[in-house]
């Protein structure tokens, strides 16, 4: 019947349109992210070093074997005279999601504008940093390890796997005796406030990667970087 021979081609049709979509949708997700770390480090670091700033980074990435983390799409700036928004903004310019601003307090923030903040809203109810260990990495592990975070990457299955648990890795400087600790006790906080905390203590910026994979599985990492003096920086170019 007529009928039904329309009905099959509609059918066939979508067989065919279906798997060109996929595509599609894949292929804009790997437009996002893949700068190598060393670079972003570099990049991102030395303007952050270089004026004592604080702040963040939010953004999708690409969570692969080959970079991880990656970091967001930048180009390489140099300009003395710059403050450190305005060198970020030029840096960021490629990135037509992201948005550099300052906060009251002097914060910098970088975040791509779709970038789902959920987990950083996640409230914390109690959240002790221990003073035996040093390091900021150990105290954004602190936090991540809290039974609201970990519930909360259960509950919305967010990778990896690994931070699904209460077990620590205790990161290499945790035991460094020469590094300044965070310590001390929060209540009813928020993991955004909680790892803006750290800053208190470590200037640099903490970062929030989020990645798609395929299988439209999500996986975030967050991160630390600590700044360094600007010598280090000039050591390391030549």
């Amino acid at each position: 019947m007529p009928g039904t021979r329309k009905t099959g081609v509609t059918s066939r049709t979508g067989l065919r349109i279906m798997p060109l979509l996929f595509l599609l949708a894949s292929c804009l997700g790997q437009d996002r992210g893949g700068t190598p770390p060393g670079e972003g480090r570099m990049q991102i670091g030395r303007v952050f070093s270089e004026s004592d700033a604080a702040g963040s980074l939010e953004y999708w990435g690409v969570c692969n074997k080959e970079f991880y983390p990656d970091y967001p799409k930048l180009r390489a700036t140099s300009d003395p005279e710059a403050s450190a928004v305005e060198s970020l903004r030029k840096m960021f310019s490629v990135d037509p999601k992201m948005r550099v601003s300052q906060d009251a307090d002097g914060k910098i923030r970088m975040i791509e504008q779709d970038v789902p903040n959920d987990l950083l809203d996640v409230k914390i109810h109690h959240l002790h940093f221990p003073v035996e260990y040093h390091g900021p990495a150990i105290a954004v592990i602190t936090i991540l390890k809290t039974p609201e975070v970990i519930a909360f990457r259960r509950e919305h299955n967010i990778w990896p796997v690994a931070d699904w648990f209460p077990g620590i890795s205790f990161p290499s400087d945790a035991f460094a005796v020469d590094k300044p600790s965070v310590y001390g006790d929060l209540h009813d906080v928020t993991v955004r406030q909680a790892l803006d905390y750290v800053l208190e203590t470590f200037h640099g910026f903490w970062l929030y990667e989020n990645c798609k994979g395929p299988g439209g599985d999500r996986t975030v990492l967050i991160g630390f970087l600590e700044n360094v003096p600007s010598a280090v920086f000039v050591q390391t170019q030549k």
